[in-house]
């Protein structure tokens, strides 16, 4: 066994588990481990642990093993996660086959072509009995092996934060630098490598769709189950991760209000130029916020972002926004009871959207659309504990359930999907599965209930 942290390797037998559990508690933890005692000097030595002493109330984390992915996914979650792979390619495998579709479903790289995207999903190579074994042993392993403590996004500092840039004075002596649970598996990193900086400098940094939201809404119009949706604004772009690039999702939901911004002459527009920003630039944008006392006790907090694959939330997207003059505002829902934060944040996206003016027919084709109204609004930048979205809509279905639309980082379109985009008139008049076409864009209780916490940012 591999240690996911530094490459250490344990020598094979039986006790290997132990062993690599042991490795990651007394290298890697960042809070006091169990597997650590202390004598009456204060200094820690090595012991077997207690059955009480490892007890937390951490959720448990397990590495997603589909090729390109590596994200950390909390375990509940983790067959969810899967299942949305296996959408991306847009096929409908039955259940028997669906894990093994889902591990061979590929990532583009950086300089893919919408062609090339749409060869890999149709010519993927299957992966054999013993790969499908190894993957599920390998699952299996970090299912139990992983409790990592990722805290809640970050409602305090973005309280905290939000008056820093307001007074443009950090309140610097309470601060403390942040770890693994908050900045990711990369938060001591000063410099991210030299192969991942070419490749995103290199052709294009990430996977970006044009026109979804259009075919979203003409999918929406004939789903069976769906009452009645709102969209954003139909130029929002949906970018997406790159192959082996990391926790860069924080990145991505602001290059995707960027797209809006840019499109629409948001006020500060002109800062960004003709094209979304790359990672490089909203990082020299977030370290120049910081220099002008904009939410500035982000550097100490993380220890400097530049060049550095650490993860960014929304108190970093608001000092961006504020050093450029993009008008927003936060908003935090938290409560400690089931489903309470999850309907707060349902209603008040709900409402943001009703807010909104009609835009003319996106998709100009002949059927007029009766339940689905795409507005002239931005989409909202959505954190929750360990990562953070783009919503770009809300539905209420016939069962009375409300949900999401939103664009996922992790996630990027079918070509059952991108194929569509442009078509307008020649849309087919049918589409023979909408609602498993939206599965991947749909975020409902399923996907939110392990939360008490959100943030977004409009």
């Amino acid at each position: 066994m591999e240690c996911p942290f530094c490459g250490w390797k344990t020598e094979g037998g039986e006790r290997d588990t132990y062993e690599m559990m042991l490795h990651v508690e007394t290298m890697h933890s960042e809070d006091e481990s169990p597997f650590v005692v202390k004598d009456d000097a204060g200094k820690g030595r090595d012991s077997s642990p207690s059955p009480s002493a490892a007890k937390t109330e951490e959720p448990l984390y397990a590495e997603c093993e589909v090729e390109g992915c590596g994200e950390l996914i909390l375990l509940d979650q983790l067959d969810y996660h899967l299942e949305l792979h296996s959408d991306e390619t847009g096929e409908q495998p039955n259940s028997h086959e669906k894990s093994k579709a889902s591990s061979s479903a590929p990532f583009p790289s950086a300089s893919s072509s919408n062609r090339d995207r749409e060869h890999h999903h149709h010519h993927r190579s299957s992966r054999d009995h013993e790969a499908t074994a190894h993957q599920s042993k390998a699952v299996s392993f970090w299912k139990n092996l992983f409790r990592m403590p990722v805290s809640s996004p970050s409602a305090q500092r973005v309280a905290k934060r939000c008056s820093d840039s307001n007074s443009g004075r950090a309140e610097t002596s309470r601060l403390k630098r942040l770890g693994k649970s908050d900045l990711g598996r990369y938060a001591h990193e000063e410099q991210m490598p030299a192969w991942l900086e070419t490749m995103l400098r290199r052709d294009g940094q990430a996977v970006r769709s044009k026109g979804v939201v259009s075919i979203l809404a003409w999918l929406l119009e004939q789903s069976p189950i769906s009452k009645y949706s709102y969209l954003c604004h139909p130029c929002v772009q949906h970018v997406s991760k790159v192959k082996g690039e990391g926790g860069f999702c924080g990145y991505r939901n602001i290059q995707m209000l960027c797209s809006y911004v840019i499109h629409n002459r948001v006020q500060g527009y002109e800062h960004l130029g003709n094209d979304i920003p790359s990672i490089f630039q909203i990082q020299d944008f977030i370290e120049e916020a910081w220099d002008k006392g904009f939410n500035s006790s982000g550097r100490i907090e993380t220890g400097g972002i530049k060049r550095t694959r650490k993860y960014i939330g929304t108190p970093e997207a608001i000092a961006m926004f504020r050093l450029l003059k993009f008008p927003c505002e936060a908003q935090g829902f938290k409560h400690d009871e089931p489903k309470a934060a999850e309907t707060l944040l349902l209603d008040y996206v709900e409402q943001y959207f009703k807010s909104g003016l009609p835009f003319p027919n996106p998709l100009q084709y002949t059927q007029p659309q009766q339940h689905v109204q795409v507005t002239d609004l931005a989409p909202l930048y959505f954190q929750h504990r360990g990562h953070s979205l783009t919503i770009i809509g809300f539905e209420k279905l016939y069962n009375g359930n409300r949900q999401l639309i939103v664009f996922d980082p992790y996630f990027h379109d079918a070509s059952s999907i991108t194929k569509l985009v442009g078509k307008n008139k020649n849309l087919p008049p049918h589409h023979p599965s909408p609602d498993s076409a939206l599965r991947i864009y749909r975020r409902g209780t399923k996907y939110l209930r392990p939360y008490r916490e959100f943030e977004v940012v409009k």
